[in-house]
Parts: C-alpha cells; sequence; structure tokens
C-alpha cells in the first residue's frame, strides 16, 4: 500500500455542539480534535500528506494550532491548509484542487472522526486498492422506518442490507476528480445533484462503491453527548 494524501473538511460550525466556534477546535481528552485527527492519521503509516480544508476566517488560527502541535502529534505528516466553501462537497473540491497526484488513490476523512484508526484505513484502502472506490461503513443497529408525508410509516427496510456510512471514503484519484465534474457540469445545467457524502457522487457515475467494516468507535463528533462519548473513547485509545 503506497501512502496517500488524504483531504480533511474541517470547515464545520457546530451549531449543535453548541459551542460558538469550530468544533474541530473542540478539545477531547486534551487535544483539539482536529489534531487528534491528523495525529491518528500519521499513526495509519498510510497517509503521506493531509489537506485540511477549514472555515475562510480560520486559515490563520488552523496554522498556527497546527505549528504548535506538529513536532509532538504528527511528526513528518505534511499538512496543507486551504479555505473551504458553502457546502461539504465545495470544501472537499477545494481539497481535490491541491491533490498532486496524477494516479494512486486519496481518501477524504472528516477532521470531526479522531478515532478511525488504522486497522479501518488499511481494509478501506485494501478494497479501493480492489476496486476503484470503497468506504468505511458499520451495520445499523436500530431499525430503520421510512417516513411517509402523512408522517406514518411507509416502509421498514430489512435492517440487515443498511449499512451506516462512515470515513474514510477513498477512490482512485482519478476516479474522484471525475465524480467531482460531473457534480460541477450538474450544477451548470441547473440539474444539482442531491448527495451528501463522497461515494455519493461517485455512485452517480455509475460505479461500484465497495464497503469495508468500519468501527463503531470511529464517531463523528456532532452533537454534546457525542463529545462525551469522545471522552471515552479517547481514554481507551491513547
Amino acid at each position: 500500500m503506497q501512502p496517500m494524501t488524504v483531504i480533511v473538511p474541517a470547515a464545520g460550525v457546530g451549531r449543535r455542539l453548541g459551542l460558538g466556534k469550530n468544533k474541530v477546535f473542540a478539545t477531547v481528552g486534551g487535544l483539539p480534535l482536529l489534531v487528534r485527527c491528523l495525529r491518528m492519521l500519521g499513526r495509519t503509516g498510510l497517509v503521506r500528506r493531509a489537506v485540511v480544508v477549514t472555515g475562510s476566517a480560520e486559515q490563520e488560527e488552523t496554522r498556527q494550532l497546527l505549528a504548535a502541535y506538529g513536532a509532538s502529534c504528527f511528526p513528518g505528516l505534511d499538512i496543507v491548509v486551504t479555505a473551504g466553501g458553502k457546502e461539504r462537497q465545495d470544501s472537499v473540491a477545494n481539497g481535490l484542487a491541491l491533490v498532486m497526484e496524477r494516479e494512486g488513490f486519496v481518501a477524504v476523512h472528516d477532521g470531526a472522526r479522531p478515532f478511525a484508526g488504522t486497522e479501518v484505513f488499511a481494509r478501506t484502502l485494501a478494497l479501493a486498492e480492489r476496486t476503484g472506490a470503497a468506504i468505511a461503513a458499520v451495520p445499523v443497529k436500530d431499525t430503520v422506518k421510512v417516513a411517509g408525508p402523512d408522517g406514518c410509516v411507509a416502509a421498514t427496510p430489512d435492517r440487515a442490507t443498511l449499512r451506516a456510512a462512515q470515513t474514510p471514503q477513498i477512490f482512485e484519484v482519478n476516479l474522484l476528480r471525475r465524480a467531482y465534474a460531473l457534480l460541477a457540469e450538474r450544477r451548470a445545467a441547473g440539474r444539482p445533484l442531491a448527495v451528501t457524502d463522497d461515494a455519493s457522487l461517485v455512485e452517480a457515475l455509475g460505479h461500484p462503491v465497495a464497503l469495508a467494516e468500519g468501527s463503531y468507535d470511529n464517531i463523528k463528533i456532532t452533537t454534546p453527548e457525542d463529545l462525551l462519548l469522545a471522552e471515552e473513547i479517547a481514554k481507551r485509545s491513547s
């Protein structure tokens, strides 16, 4: 497995956390989330470069944070910081523009997911190398209901077929570029794609996306409850 570039979307404002600041600056286990995430990426041995995409008003604060922690937490990891866009896809597109590889693989990994770990990255990359596109995912634990327009249950999908998508999401680099070109084309034509992750864009090309085994510890920190859980995970994983 060749070390790859990882795009790290980190431009979320964190409204649901109620912090009044970007959630990647929140502290978990004594470290800012973004620092903990980048430390995890460096420790995998599978990442050579991280493109951190943060809010346009947070560029300097982010660079100062990374400079303060770089030597102790992610030595040897090449990091570049760039500005995000209006939507998550805009932020990833900005990061993708800075990916220098003309071949190989690129990952997208949320800056608010600091606990993915080496095994999840290795499984996802191995599957991507075989198929061109793979994402980490876990079986859904709860029964899921489809809500109808009347507020009643319209359907109950078979839980055995359902997976909760996580990151990393890893793609052959030119495949992801084609997916983002399609997004731009559809927007320009007034027919934007309704997507919530990068795998959805690749699926829109008609390319299959393989499912690698994720981890239930690989949470995306979004709510105050997530922060409490993250503190417990940090105690186990430090």
